[in-house]
């Protein structure tokens, strides 16, 4: 079998990819079987990454500055690292900023993939791994013993794992990379059904697909936040585009019925039964309450790692990649400590300072967002990376996001695409544009110059 340029071209972006998402678990894999081979694969990762991004940067005329200043942020733990490796201070946890940063420094790449490809393409590279992702968090909801965690069969997991967190009752606490991920295909799934003239129960049973892997996790932020942004979602696309009447019905009459029979179900059935008795069994356990402890508790978190901030220099570029906390503030344990805060936006400025905060604000959310706002990219992929944006902004604000590799490559492959395109729309524009009167030079003009009008 010989593969074609365009399918190794399809085929090689979709594994580069996969490395900084997670979706085949190589490095918990390999952890698990040979910790050195691990560490050495995570090496030649970093080396490939470095790599090509010089190669991307050597074929783009410039880079846009949201690339840079997201670089800039990528670099910022290797001039940690310099720092402390001269000063001979302690270099606890700094290397683990190389990988968690490493979806920053590959932007260009992103960057250059997004010009040259078309919508279809990236649809098709992320949809793809997308469909990966979600079949393994099923497995691993459905038989959690073969999987790693506390809850799982007991190995220790490694970031790209996917992991038994906890059981809650018989369910199992999913967790696992690539959460922007299925948000992504979630979104393009309901954007079919909702426009594309056929297959609309293929797209509505794939999104319920995505939705199911999402809901494994039993986190109340994601799924509330999914439920608002799918919502907003729909009746945008509903107000703004011309879905036919019958599409409307259909899609109405099928949401209706399922509402009714779900009830009926419930209500009349013996496995209703079971389900409202489950129910009641569980609607007092956190994962199924608004209960704020948990909130209160990263509140306190953030507090007590804003106390070591005590100079200007550590509120300007942080405290540094080497300083932790206990990871349980309430029992402090010297052999258990993290240098993440959940607040992920308070995280990185703890780290970074105001600095490392601006970097990934101005690079990585507001400036892309401006960039599709001013040249109006209505396509449906650019509107889905816009929700999938929001997305990661709202979950940033409370969890662990912008210090993980694979939510930071879903930021980048957001920002890069919506660059992309604005690049795009404003060569366009230009080019299309009426040209500006030439003045009259002497020698290019066939006759006198124009006399002025008196």
């Amino acid at each position: 079998m010989r593969l074609s340029r365009d399918q190794l071209d399809f085929w090689g972006y979709a594994a580069l990819f996969s490395l900084f998402l997670g979706t085949f678990s190589l490095f918990g894999t390999l952890h698990a079987l040979n910790p050195a081979a691990a560490d050495g694969a995570t090496l030649l990762w970093l080396a490939v990454t470095w790599l090509a991004s010089g190669l991307a940067l050597l074929s783009l005329r410039h880079l846009p500055l949201p690339g840079v200043l997201l670089t800039l942020l990528g670099l910022m733990p290797y001039g940690y690292f310099a720092w402390l490796y001269f000063t001979g201070a302690p270099m606890v946890g700094a290397f683990s900023y190389f990988y968690k940063f490493s979806s920053l420094l590959v932007f260009p790449v992103v960057y250059l993939w997004c010009q040259r490809r078309s919508d279809a393409r990236i649809e098709q590279t992320l949809m793809l791994l997308a469909t990966v992702l979600a079949a393994r968090v099923l497995i691993a909801f459905a038989v959690p013993g073969l999987f790693p965690g506390r809850a799982g069969n007991g190995q220790a997991a490694l970031w790209d794992d996917v992991t038994i967190y906890e059981q809650v009752g018989p369910l199992a606490r999913v967790f696992y990379p690539g959460v922007a991920l299925l948000f992504f295909a979630l979104i393009v799934s309901v954007e079919r059904a909702l426009t594309r003239p056929e297959g609309m129960r293929f797209e509505l049973a794939r999104a319920a697909f995505f939705a199911l892997a999402l809901s494994c996790t039993l986190t109340r932020g994601f799924l509330l936040t999914t439920a608002a942004l799918i919502t907003l979602y729909v009746m945008i696309r509903w107000l703004t585009t011309q879905v036919s009447q019958s599409r409307r019905v259909r899609l109405l009459t099928a949401g209706a019925l399922f509402v009714l029979g779900a009830g009926v179900a419930v209500t009349t059935t013996p496995a209703g039964l079971a389900v409202t008795r489950l129910a009641e069994q569980y609607a007092g356990q956190e994962r199924f309450s608004l209960d704020g402890t948990n909130i209160d508790w990263r509140a306190e978190q953030a507090r007590l790692a804003f106390t070591l901030v005590q100079t200007p220099e550590q509120r300007w570029i942080g405290v540094g990649t080497n300083v932790t906390i206990p990871e349980d503030i309430k029992a402090p344990n010297p052999w258990e400590t993290t240098g993440e805060l959940h607040y992920s936006f308070h995280s990185v400025q703890w780290t970074f300072g105001y600095v490392g905060l601006q970097l990934l604000i101005w690079g990585g959310l507001l400036l892309p967002l401006l960039s599709a706002l001013r040249w109006r990219l209505r396509s449906p992929l650019a509107l889905t990376l816009l929700t999938t944006l929001a997305f990661i902004s709202v979950i940033g604000s409370y969890t662990i996001v912008f210090t993980n590799a694979d939510w930071n490559f879903m930021m980048v492959v957001c920002s890069a695409f919506l660059l992309a395109r604005a690049q795009q729309a404003a060569q366009a524009h230009r080019w299309f544009s009426a040209p500006e009167p030439l003045s009259w030079r002497a020698g290019r003009h066939s006759g006198p110059p124009l006399e002025p009008y008196d």
